[in-house]
């Protein structure tokens, strides 16, 4: 079998409702869909996630790297997903989510030609269920725990507050109100998305204590690794590192540091090798592992995520797949969320069809 066309198709993920973080509000998503066709006639969807705030690269940027790499792997044998992930990765410096997308779609044509669903390319199938990790975040603390409540009784047990968007008493109220409006089974977590200063993130872990929150995702910037180390010693929260996070090396960096967790995502690591590598890496290190898509994308990328939370060990920080809350997809059938949790696809591949590229 042998690699004879790579095609980027750019694409609009529009949301229902815009997502708010510390330092962005999300409406909509530019990225980039790949396609990838054998001489078999075997096809593979990739999807690459603009996210200029995480890895600076824009769908333009996306599209150019994904046409310059596959014109190189035109006529290769798609199978060889290992070795051509490490030739991709030499042929353009920090071109992740490219060569992520590219990754993604290999994967799909390999599942497809052996007849088996992606995880099971993984190390095999640990779960075919994944609670969702659902978001919940207006600023407002009556607002945010009443959608906590009504998620709750629609089957959603994982819960991620939205941080750093408001005034830390009001957010501390939010966090502590929900937790106390959930029953014990609920994991409650927070992302402050890097909105605080070191003096602000201790006051507010510390105005956690003794509550039972799963983790606190990025209270501070990137960039300052000896502060983040003084903040997950300061709190009695567990940390976990996101936007600090951009390579193997940067994980092995918070190995005995006090950070008890890593956010891994498709287009920091460069797709379903790089974040299986990463996973890896995290377990042998003994930190937890969230699992998370970048808002916002296609049932393409979430379906990669999904295949990847199947075939882990374990996921303590949970998964979040970013086709949550989309108005559009580009699949016949996108995933869904049912009683708070995704389904591995069953079909071979990814176990998605795409037909709506136009959306």
């Amino acid at each position: 079998m042998k690699i004879i066309n790579i095609e980027a198709f750019p694409i609009r993920v529009p949301l229902v409702k815009p997502i708010v973080m510390s330092h962005i509000t999300v409406h909509q998503s530019d990225n980039v869909l790949v396609k990838v066709t054998t001489d078999d006639g075997v096809v593979g969807w990739g999807e690459g996630v603009e996210a200029t705030d995480l890895t600076g690269e824009t769908q333009a940027s996306i599209r150019s790297a994904i046409e310059f790499i596959g014109a190189q792997i035109v006529g290769e044998d798609p199978m060889r997903r290992t070795s051509l992930w490490a030739d991709m990765n030499k042929m353009m410096f920090s071109n992740d989510t490219a060569v992520g997308a590219i990754d993604i779609a290999l994967h799909d044509i390999a599942g497809k030609a052996l007849g088996v669903p992606v995880a099971e390319l993984l190390g095999g199938i640990a779960r075919r269920s994944v609670p969702a990790l659902t978001m919940v975040g207006s600023g407002v603390p009556a607002t945010d725990i009443e959608t906590a409540r009504s998620k709750y009784d629609s089957g959603y047990r994982w819960f991620k507050v939205k941080l750093g968007i408001g005034d830390i008493s009001d957010e501390l109220e939010t966090v502590r109100g929900i937790r106390a409006a959930l029953p014990p089974d609920a994991v409650v977590s927070g992302d402050a998305n890097q909105g605080w200063s070191e003096q602000q993130a201790i006051r507010f872990l510390r105005g956690l204590d003794g509550l039972d929150v799963r983790f606190i995702e990025q209270p501070i910037r990137q960039g300052d690794h000896d502060a983040m180390l003084r903040v997950a010693h300061a709190s009695p929260i567990p940390i976990c590192a996101d936007q600090s996070v951009h390579s193997f090396a940067d994980i092995a960096s918070f190995w005995r540091s006090g950070v008890a967790g890593i956010s891994l995502k498709l287009v920091k690591l460069g797709g379903i090798t790089g974040v299986m590598r990463g996973a890896a890496l995290c377990e042998s290190l003994g930190l937890s592992i969230n699992l998370a898509g970048k808002i916002a994308e296609s049932s393409v990328a979430a379906a990669a995520n999904i295949h990847c939370a199947a075939a882990m060990r374990a996921i303590d920080f949970g998964c979040s797949p970013g086709n949550q809350g989309l108005s559009g997809d580009v699949t016949t059938k996108p995933l869904s969320i049912v009683d708070g949790h995704y389904e591995l696809p069953s079909g071979p591949g990814l176990g998605i069809d795409v037909d709506n590229i136009g959306s």
